[in-house]
């Protein structure tokens, strides 16, 4: 396993390393031993923390499903976390090599501890990682939404998103797939407590983060990606949110030993909004697999 450092410029990097640098053992008692920190696909009948877990993996699966990823030379993660997709697609779908960009440095250590020679992680941005035709799938989980700023005009935010697609399609060979799970917005009535939490998300939780719309991405992958599907996935989203706040809630003694109480209230706070705009619907979780044209 390699473990590859660049100096990034990029204006997110500050903001990510504030949510995602929170101690690793923290957030393995937060999302349990998957650590994967997305929606999970959960059966009728399953508990919703018991099978957190499973339902993490069974997502996972399906993912590399979709990217026709199982026995493939090359992959790309973008947003690897720690490193759970790419880890479970070299052990358990025969992928030779798992290629993981993170901009945490934290997450790139503990990935490193895994000690998986087929994966290597590079602490690098999306938008410097250079890479044509090196790949034969990518994706891309609950990551997209830190990647432009939400201080940009429309225009400027249309053109930040189609940059991103170009470079996924410069790094996959043809009719590579790339499988994208984001949340997006909807155009909804805005009361004065969703636009507080909002504020809360957006000042102190991710700075600048800007979910996109679904016009934005539509627009951004226009011309180089052929749609396969697309599956809004938000009531598995929320379930997720869920099952944290009760694995935190349960050992909250140990989560506020482990950093304070103030990283914990926000934690709980950020986790809280999420669950409730996914299900009253004002936040969606799009799962879309699109295959490279050209």
């Amino acid at each position: 396993m390699a473990t590859i450092a660049s100096h990034t410029a990029e204006p997110e990097v500050d903001a990510v390393r504030h949510h995602y640098e929170v101690g690793n053992e923290f957030y393995r008692l937060l999302l349990g031993p998957s650590v994967m920190y997305s929606g999970g696909y959960w059966e009728p009948g399953e508990g919703l923390v018991e099978a957190l877990d499973v339902a993490q993996e069974r997502k996972l699966d399906v993912f590399a499903d979709l990217a026709h990823a199982a026995g493939k030379d090359r992959v790309l993660d973008i947003g690897c976390g720690w490193g759970t997709l790419v880890h479970r697609l070299t052990t358990k779908h025969g992928v030779r090599e798992a290629v993981g960009l993170t901009l945490s440095r934290t997450q790139a250590a503990y990935i490193a501890d895994l000690g998986n020679p087929a994966i290597t992680t590079r602490v690098e941005s999306w938008s410097e990682h250079h890479a044509p035709g090196a790949y034969d799938a990518a994706f891309c989980v609950n990551a997209l939404e830190h990647f432009v700023p939400s201080s940009l005009p429309p225009k400027e935010r249309t053109k930040r998103y189609r940059f991103f697609f170009q470079q996924v399609h410069e790094a996959l060979v043809p009719d590579g797939r790339f499988v994208l799970h984001t949340m997006t917005a909807e155009a909804q009535p805005i009361g004065r407590k969703i636009l507080a939490d909002l504020k809360f998300l957006q000042r102190s939780e991710f700075t600048g983060m800007h979910i996109p719309h679904l016009h934005e991405l539509a627009a951004g992958s226009e011309g180089l990606f052929e749609v396969v599907e697309l599956v809004n996935e938000r009531e598995a989203f929320a379930r997720a949110c869920r099952a944290w706040l009760a694995r935190l809630a349960e050992r909250r003694d140990e989560a506020v030993a482990l950093e304070n109480e103030e990283v914990v209230a926000r934690f709980e706070r950020y986790l809280d909004i999420f669950a409730y705009t996914l299900e009253d619907r004002f936040f969606n979780n799009f799962r879309l697999t699109l295959t490279r044209k050209g």
